[in-house]
């Protein structure tokens, strides 16, 4: 019914104009006509045409002159047999300026009495198609006076380069269009040249961006080195590291945070003693040390670790390096895939924020080692939050850095993220997340810090939510609004029947969990999502399919992961020895002859 008075309006001028035409080319283009007996095609005058048509309907209504003026305009066209071709063009011509009439009368009549809209007095509106876009279209003027045209987003409608560097938060379910989302920034910073590292989890950024500069991942026979030394000169940094490759005990801290003093000594010793000129193989040479020879690189290069190493026949002592070596796994195979990445061709956070330009860097998720994975992707972006948030890495808005960090909650917690978010803005810097759930990043980083980042990014974009917590969370955070609505009430007084409204208030939510699973996602046109950020209301858009051909395999394994265990640890020469005796000759023949008595007697 609500779409009603836009269909009656449509019909009423429809009909109307084609009962216009019908009669433009009926009465005065093409009247109607016969042969005249020299065989010439002879048409009525126009102007007869309207003066008898005239005559035809108010005679009809009983006018007295049509009444007399049209029998002799029938004595005419019977003279000349043109009758049937006059009538049959009026009554097209009637017909259809009734019906236009009548789609009038309804559309006036549904005006009139149909209930009023509801009007949002108070709060966000949630504005969709044409509405979303003009509006959008009027704040995208406003703010690009104010610094300057950025990217577009969505597509056709620019968005300030002030608004780009306070950052993007997409979040939505799996497979609700997340990724289209990213892609339609992503591309267009490729395009414009910007500075972008991009976290690959399902191999689509690597196998179909264009551009690519190159991949970082241990597990890729096309990655490129990660120069730790370069990245890794102070012993703050070592401890950063250090954070990064041992994760936090779920049990007591005191576990993890031992094991990570003890791999900052290490850390510190091959900065002292070779500077920037050693990598993961000389890392692994020292972790893989016995307890007295980590002892030692404690007491001459980070003495905060010798609490944890002077008495290594204690079973506190023995649970710290059990702690410390169960974690060095990962330091062994980042030896094992990036064997020289102090030299040849490697990859250095630090080198790479300070060049002013380089083509997309992509750094490479795999599912099949998840451990190894959280462990280097959250030492690189880690170290990156903590060059970036550094005073030695100056202010600089024009410049434009992207970090696109899709499936962020699944990284290790980073402490120094939030400083990222709040300084990078001044530096260039735009992050854009994402995630499927706002409580995957409040298990990691608090309700306080998840909702301190909320407000902080500047624009959230809101894809389909399944049902449940999730989207009355996500719909109580988008807001309520008051809106004043008309009632309609009924009475009957002495058989007649009289209708009246009331103005009412109620407060709503501006969309409904039903709403952010049913009208958002992805759908044929594209992907429906909701932008919240410019403007005080929320408005709902749709992003095209971007057109990506697979350019390069999404994966290419290096040599290691395919390496069978016995080139890891080959067998030993001799081809029986696993049958040889663990017990000496001498101890062996003791043994008999104790049994040799004991079978005499």
């Amino acid at each position: 019914m609500r779409h009603l008075k836009p269909v009656l309006f449509t019909f009423a001028v429809l009909f109307g104009a084609t009962a216009i035409g019908a009669y433009k080319l009926g009465f005065e283009f093409y009247p109607p006509g016969t042969y005249t007996d020299e065989g010439v095609y002879a048409r009525h005058d126009s102007a007869f045409m309207a003066r008898c048509g005239k005559a035809r309907i108010t005679s009809l209504i009983g006018d007295p002159i049509g009444s007399a003026d049209w029998p002799r305009c029938r004595r005419i066209l019977d003279h000349y047999g043109t009758t049937w071709q006059f009538m049959l063009r009026h009554n097209a011509v009637a017909v259809l300026t009734g019906l236009s009439l009548l789609a009038l009368i309804g559309f006036i009549r549904q005006t009139m009495t149909a209930r009023p809209p509801p009007k949002v007095i108070r709060g966000r509106k949630h504005l969709a198609g044409r509405t979303a876009r003009r509006a959008l279209q009027s704040l995208s003027k406003r703010e690009c006076r104010r610094s300057g045209s950025g990217l577009e987003f969505p597509p056709g409608i620019p968005i300030s380069r002030d608004r780009e560097s306070r950052h993007f938060l997409i979040w939505g379910s799996t497979g609700a269009g997340k990724t289209t989302a990213m892609l339609h920034l992503m591309l267009q910073a490729i395009e414009r040249g910007d500075k972008v590292l991009v976290l690959d989890v399902k191999g689509d950024m690597t196998s179909k961006l264009p551009r690519i500069g190159n991949i970082i991942a241990p597990h890729d026979a096309r990655s490129l080195q990660w120069d730790i030394a370069t990245d890794c000169q102070t012993p703050q940094e070592a401890r950063e590291l250090a954070a990064r490759l041992i994760p936090e005990s779920r049990s007591d801290r005191i576990w993890s945070d031992a094991a990570r003093e003890i791999l900052t000594a290490c850390v510190i010793s091959l900065q002292v003693r070779h500077g920037r000129g050693w990598g993961w193989t000389d890392l692994r040479k020292l972790v893989v040390a016995d307890a007295d020879a980590l002892l030692g690189i404690a007491e001459s290069y980070h003495p905060e670790a010798i609490q944890f190493l002077k008495e290594p026949s204690s079973k506190t002592t023995q649970s710290i390096i059990s702690t410390f070596k169960a974690h060095m796994n990962v330091v062994s195979v980042l030896a094992e895939a990036w064997p020289n990445s102090s030299r040849g061709r490697s990859f250095s956070v630090r080198d790479w924020l300070r060049h002013p330009s380089c083509h997309p860097i992509v750094l490479q998720h795999d599912g099949r080692f998840p451990q190894l994975t959280k462990a280097w992707l959250s030492g690189i972006i880690g170290l990156l939050a903590s060059h970036a948030a550094s005073p030695a890495m100056k202010e600089n808005p024009a410049r434009r850095t992207w970090l696109f960090l899709d499936e962020f909650p699944q990284l290790e917690r980073l402490p120094h993220f939030s400083t990222l978010l709040d300084v990078g803005r001044s530096k260039g810097i735009s992050v854009v997340l994402g995630a499927q759930d706002l409580s995957q990043i409040r298990n990691t980083y608090g309700h306080d810090q998840a909702d301190a980042w909320i407000g902080m990014i500047g624009t959230h974009i809101i894809t389909r939510m399944n049902l449940g917590q999730s989207a009355e969370t996500t719909s109580r955070l988008i807001g309520q609004q008051t809106v004043e609505f008309y009632r309609k009430s009924e009475t009957r007084s002495g058989g007649q029947i009289s209708t009246s409204w009331t103005k009412e208030r109620e407060v709503r939510p501006v969309i409904t969990p039903s709403e952010l699973s049913d009208r958002l996602g992805a759908f044929k046109q594209g992907v429906r999502a909701l932008l919240i950020g410019p403007g005080e209301h929320a408005y709902e858009i749709t992003l095209p399919y971007p057109q990506l051909s697979e350019l390069r395999p999404a994966s290419v394994l290096a040599d290691w992961t395919t390496r069978p265990a016995r080139e890891l640890a080959p067998l030993p020469d001799a081809p029986n020895s696993f049958l040889t005796s663990i017990l000496s000759p001498e101890v062996a023949q003791r043994i008999r002859n104790t049994f040799s008595r004991e079978h005499d007697t």
